[in-house]
């Protein structure tokens, strides 16, 4: 899961409110695909809990997407460039 990053990491790292991510995802989901580009994980998945845990996601977060490293370039395109502090 070291690989993968989630949406609130994203937002993170480019500095932007949150659900920018999100909203870039939505309008490229079309163009991904799921296992290569993402992962989509249930309420039920127990991993979601740990990654909350770790600050991973946003606490109010019931399902989650993970996004590959192929996926984050692609999406990468739709946001303001990375920041790093």
């Amino acid at each position: 899961m070291d690989q993968l990053l989630s949406l609130r990491e994203i937002d993170l790292r480019h500095r932007v409110p949150k659900g920018t991510a999100f909203k870039a995802f939505k309008s490229l989901a079309p163009d991904l695909e799921e296992g290569q580009d993402y992962l989509y994980l249930t309420a039920d998945d127990k991993a979601i809990q740990s990654l909350k845990a770790a600050g991973r996601l946003y606490p109010t977060t019931i399902n989650a997407v993970l996004l590959t490293p192929r996926g984050y370039a692609r999406l990468k395109g739709r946001l303001p460039p990375e920041r790093v502090s």
